[in-house]
């Protein structure tokens, strides 16, 4: 794209936005909406399919599947609709508060069932096979929990929900060679011949 300048005009580059918007701060949000209720309802539902990690029947509901997986569950569930919603509007703030919260979750998540035992005396997972047991591990408590606390330090690590405008070019300037000024031109008379 040529621009034409004129001598002695100042001109300006046209303004540029970006706003080539990309909706990567929705798209996580709803991960963590999905894996926070996959954590917080494989309990309850588990069963049905015949993946009780804990040994209970379905919908069975009782202190360890309330603290273990309901609370941070739920709390991924708010964090990610958080998310979705403060990207949206462009909050800085309410994104960084549900990716802290989605983290804080998915570490719970992670932690709950090896601290446990040492807070209550039982274990959490039932006795099975090692295959099984690694299956429970990553289904139920290792899966979901590093998933989120991904998908929250991905939305902490954003520097901001959609891109700025981005910012104004510098002034361009014409510069024009300039002439010294040609002397005035004075009749000239003729001399009489000596």
């Amino acid at each position: 794209m040529a621009v034409t300048t004129v001598p002695g005009v100042r001109t300006r580059r046209a303004r540029t936005d970006v706003r080539s918007y990309t909706p990567s701060i929705e798209l996580a949000g709803l991960l963590i909406v999905l894996v926070g209720a996959w954590g917080g309802i494989v309990p309850f539902v588990g069963p049905l399919f015949g993946f009780s990690a804990d040994g209970s029947r379905s919908w069975t509901w009782n202190l360890p599947h309330a603290l273990l997986h309901a609370a941070p569950g739920a709390g991924a569930v708010a964090a990610g609709l958080l998310v979705m919603l403060a990207g949206g509007r462009l909050s800085r703030a309410g994104c960084k508060l549900g990716g802290l919260l989605a983290a804080l979750c998915g570490a719970w998540l992670v932690v709950g069932p090896v601290a446990w035992p040492v807070l209550e005396h039982t274990k959490v997972f039932v006795a099975a096979s090692p295959l099984r047991q690694f299956d429970y591990w990553i289904g139920d408590a290792l899966g979901p929990g590093t998933l989120l606390a991904a998908l929250g330090a991905f939305v902490l690590g954003r520097p901001s929900a959609r891109p700025a405008l981005a910012a104004p070019a510098p002034e361009t300037r014409t510069v024009t060679p300039t002439r010294a000024p040609a002397p005035e031109a004075r009749p000239v008379t003729p001399t009489p011949p000596v």
